[in-house]
């Protein structure tokens, strides 16, 4: 199935800021953080502490990403 994910903060420096990505039907958010890490090893630790959003909503490591969603790897950050 397509999902569209957008990557912010320092995830920019290792992926683009948006892509339409194929993945199976039963992905779990975890699932894909694995995915991506697997992808681009580097951006590995911090695709582990980032929170994923599903629909501007954010998700648990568990939850089952529906089809046709719009996601968001979202790093922590700093700042005031």
């Amino acid at each position: 199935m397509e999902v569209e994910i957008l990557y912010f903060a320092a995830l920019k420096d290792y992926f683009p800021s948006r892509e339409i990505k194929q993945i199976d039907s039963n992905t779990t958010v975890a699932a894909l953080k694995e995915i991506l890490a697997k992808e681009i090893p580097n951006a590995e630790k911090i695709i582990k502490v980032s929170r994923v959003s599903i629909n501007q909503r954010i998700a648990k490591e568990s939850e089952i990403i529906p089809k046709n969603s719009s996601l968001a790897i979202l790093p922590p950050s700093s700042g005031g």
